[in-house]
């Protein structure tokens, strides 16, 4: 399904969308979008795994208690 939507873009992006046969300036842009919305996705992803990796997890578990149950859990 395609959705139709009204952008403001700026001059020169214009020009150069403009040089663009009709049919190549939608797949073009839906392209730079959804290129650009995984990569902010993406960004999201790896500040929250950092962040998750500063915060201590204190646990009185062994490494090996926890490697343990986390292969029982799988079986």
């Amino acid at each position: 399904m395609s959705h139709r939507i009204n952008v403001i873009l700026d001059d020169q992006v214009w020009e150069s969308l403009g040089q663009l046969p009709k049919g190549e300036r939608s797949r073009l842009i839906n392209n730079a979008i959804a290129r650009e919305l995984l990569r902010q996705q993406r960004q999201r992803a790896m500040e929250e795994m950092d962040r998750l990796r500063k915060t201590p997890r204190l646990t009185k578990e062994t490494a090996e208690e926890l490697v343990r149950r986390d292969r029982e859990r799988d079986q």
